[in-house]
């Protein structure tokens, strides 16, 4: 059964499978491939700004998220924007993004946020999860243009 927990984003980097597996399916290539910051992600999480999430199963991570809380100026109130947010292919359907998306945004809750922004790649598995959950709606839509 699996069981999320805090995590740093270093440990994250310890599953060097795992986010072959996330690049291979949610990078964006305008951007260009991941070069994951473990020195920005540890300020952040200091900061009190980032937070992670990983879903384990057994003592294996299997996926992960990361949270960004800030306050948005344009509303004065503090918003959780998901960084990332991704389980293992194999593991989909065994309940372990549900557990994942439950405990993150019970977080965002408790550290005050009045909502939480997901982005998901277009056409994908997770657009098309959120697309089906209640309570939440579809604000935007998100363009990239390479520079």
């Amino acid at each position: 059964m699996a069981h999320v927990k805090l995590i740093s984003y270093a440990e994250i980097l310890t599953y060097p499978g795992l986010l072959a597996e996330y690049a291979a399916e949610c990078s964006i290539p305008e951007i260009g491939p991941i070069n994951p910051q473990p020195q920005i992600y540890a300020q952040m999480e200091a900061a009190g700004i980032a937070r992670c999430f990983g879903v384990f199963h057994a003592e294996s991570l299997i996926g992960f998220a990361c949270l960004l809380t800030t306050v948005y100026p344009h509303y004065g109130v503090k918003v959780a924007t998901l960084e990332s947010l991704f389980v293992s292919n194999q593991f989909r359907g065994s309940n372990a993004g549900t557990k994942l998306m439950q405990a993150v945004e019970a977080y965002a809750k408790e550290a005050g946020c009045k909502a939480i922004l997901y982005s998901a790649p277009a056409k994908g598995k997770l657009e098309r999860l959120l697309s089906k959950r209640k309570m939440g709606r579809k604000t935007n839509s998100v363009f990239c243009f390479p520079l």
